[in-house]
């Protein structure tokens, strides 16, 4: 009496459907992590415009800042007749004030780097789950 491997509905035996759910993971695998690139992609795209803005007004913030700067100056000649000193004390505001600015937009741009890989990470959690589902599953017919 010959003994032939334990076979499912459509001719496949065990090992073909465990063949197969493996090569699914893998491709499942394989998709997911492309995924995950892409999210990577898309962060590291838009942190990139993000800071091309930032330098960009900044810029445009330093050129606003010079004429300020030297209006300020202008404008406390009554109080401070040096120049000198009016110059300095102009400078460490502005150096306070820009110093402060940067530090803020610096940490708003740091958590905005973030990407986001719940999605990806819940699907492939729930993929795996299943595919565990399947294996106990498909155990349990071989056994019964």
């Amino acid at each position: 009496m010959t003994h032939s491997p334990p076979a499912n509905g459509d001719g496949a035996t065990t090992r073909d459907l465990i063949r197969r759910i493996s090569e699914d993971l893998r491709t499942i695998t394989r998709d997911e992590i492309e995924l995950l690139r892409g999210e990577a992609r898309r962060v590291a795209r838009t942190a990139a415009a993000d800071g091309a803005v930032v330098v960009f007004g900044g810029v445009v913030a330093l050129i606003g800042l010079a004429i300020l700067c030297l209006a300020a100056v202008a404008a406390l000649a009554p109080v401070l007749p040096s120049l000198a000193l009016r110059l300095v004390v102009m400078g460490v505001a502005y150096l306070g004030i820009g110093g402060s600015l940067a530090a803020s937009f610096a940490l708003r741009l740091r958590r905005r780097a973030v990407p986001d890989v719940a999605v990806p990470v819940r699907e492939a959690r729930a993929t795996l789950k299943g595919a565990r589902a399947a294996l106990e599953e498909g155990g349990r017919q071989v056994h019964a």
